[in-house]
């Protein structure tokens, strides 16, 4: 039945294929308003893909029509919600007026400091630092004020006004304390070291640090010290790190801290510390997914051998094939072409002993998508395949769909047209096989097949999903031609 269908939807766009881009995307247009009637969401995602096809007027006219259906919605927080949207939208179609004006006006406080927030920093990224502070006297939230005041300061000192800066890092510290907000503080902190005042950061973290332990709820105190820790190994204060979390009593936390603090490290490229954090790992799923992380910084920094002898360390086989795939394709890229197809091939067997058909689908695409960008192309059409093989088998016809959408996509961006289209057949659910098919629209578009990629657009059955295909298309010749023009003049 589905082939069926496929085939009438490629019967259908041949009726269309006489028409120019431009008339396609206006009668998608008129789809998708008609699809989206009085949801204010859906008119925003109609805006933005009008955005990106470079019709900002249009777009614009668009958000005011959502704003128009959103006043009148029933439901007050969806309400907050979509207006939040609508603000940031229009802040950054440059009506900052309009923005200001529609965020006063939510139902739920939360979502207005939100959009207020992003004004912002928009306002004081663009230098207009008077306007952006103003606007930061709205948000009544302390944590959320001193979070967007903090922006502001190390904007104004990126601009080379330091002493407006301090007075603003004073009174976001000020603000944060007298509301014993650990978070927002530790984020000031990363800020003052960014811009060299060290001492001064270090004072906002031990005040950070000793607000969050007095913390009574233990999730609310984890959460919040987990925040800082993460700054902390960030900027490069390990040790103060590791004491926070060797502190922490409960296993999992404890673990799921480690792994954070052991992936901050990787990154940095300091192997020999992370795999010592890695070894007070309780948790074996943290633990390997902390050594599989380890594993891609050492493949990505050269250091091959030593990659793969830490990836046989890895006890969960999900991981361990993943780590694998990326010494293998570290190998590729360093000539050693026999070796890369051995770890190609083992993380391939591994992968399809993993028992779960999710799990094992998850993995197999992972790997193929590393063989793609290893340019091992008959290997990663191997993988997709097994992959795809493996979503079919999963039971649950959720799962079962999303696992296809996935590999689809996946195969979309490594440029496996053919098959990506092949899995896009086999999604059963017509939102997950929308997105799947504006994926590869996409894909194709970028790679240059404009008229194939107006092919898939027309297969899609959801208007909306379907003009922001064209939209992407749209986008892609206007860079294709762009391209050209520069390259004339030169």
């Amino acid at each position: 039945m589905r082939r069926c269908m496929f085939v009438l939807m490629v019967l259908m766009v041949s009726l269309v294929n006489a028409q120019t881009l431009e008339e396609r995307f206006e009668r998608a247009y008129r789809d998708a308003i008609r699809e989206a009637q009085k949801s204010s969401w859906a008119l925003r995602i109609i805006a933005v893909a009008l955005a990106e096809a470079g019709q900002l007027d249009r777009a614009i006219q668009t958000l005011n029509l959502a704003l128009q259906n959103v006043r009148t919605g029933e439901n007050a927080a969806n309400r907050s919600v979509d207006l939040s949207g609508i603000a940031i939208s229009l802040a950054k179609a440059g009506q900052i007026d309009r923005a200001i004006q529609i965020a006063q006006k939510f139902d739920y406080a939360w979502d207005s400091w939100r959009a207020l927030n992003e004004i912002a920093k928009m306002l004081a990224k663009a230098g207009q630092f008077d306007r952006a502070i103003q606007i930061t006297q709205k948000i009544e939230d302390a944590e959320v004020r001193s979070l967007a005041l903090s922006e502001i300061a190390a904007e104004l000192a990126k601009a080379g006004q330091f002493n407006r800066a301090n007075q603003i890092f004073n009174l976001a510290i000020q603000i944060a304390q007298k509301s014993s907000c650990s978070s927002a503080l530790a984020e000031i902190a990363k800020v003052l070291i960014k811009i060299g005042q060290i001492d001064r950061a270090n004072k906002i973290f031990n005040l950070a640090i000793q607000i969050a332990w007095k913390i009574k709820d233990d999730f609310g105190r984890f959460s919040k010290l987990n925040d800082i820790v993460k700054i902390l190994a960030g900027v490069g204060q390990i040790d103060r790190a590791l004491q926070i979390a060797q502190k922490i009593e409960d296993t999992e936390y404890r673990s799921y801290m480690l792994r954070e603090i052991s992936a901050v490290l990787a990154q940095a490229r300091q192997f020999n510390q992370a795999l010592q954090v890695v070894q007070k790992i309780e948790n074996e799923q943290d633990r390997s997914e902390a050594l599989r992380n380890i594993v891609e910084s050492l493949a990505k920094a050269g250091q091959v051998e030593r990659a793969l002898q830490v990836a046989q360390e890895i006890e969960v086989a999900w991981h361990r094939s993943s780590a694998l795939a990326e010494v293998a394709a570290a190998m590729a890229k360093a000539g050693q072409t026999e070796q890369a197809n051995q770890a190609f091939q083992l993380a391939l067997q591994i992968a399809q002993k993993i028992e779960g058909a999710s799990d094992r689908s998850s993995a197999l695409t992972g790997i193929a998508t590393t063989m793609a960008k290893a340019r091992q192309t008959e290997g990663a059409n191997q993988a997709f395949q097994l992959a795809l093989q493996a979503a079919q088998k999963i039971e649950e016809a959720r799962g079962r769909s999303w696992a296809l959408t996935e590999s689809a996509v996946a195969m979309a961006e490594a440029r496996q047209f053919d098959l990506a289209l092949q899995a896009a057949q086999k999604i059963e659910d017509t939102s997950d096989r929308s997105l799947a098919l504006r994926e590869i629209a996409a894909a194709m578009a970028k790679a240059g097949q404009l008229d194939r990629a107006l092919e898939v657009a027309e297969m899609i059955d959801h208007p909306i999903v379907r003009l922001q295909a064209l939209a992407a298309i749209v986008a892609a010749k206007r860079e294709a031609e762009k391209g050209k023009s520069e390259k004339g003049q030169k």
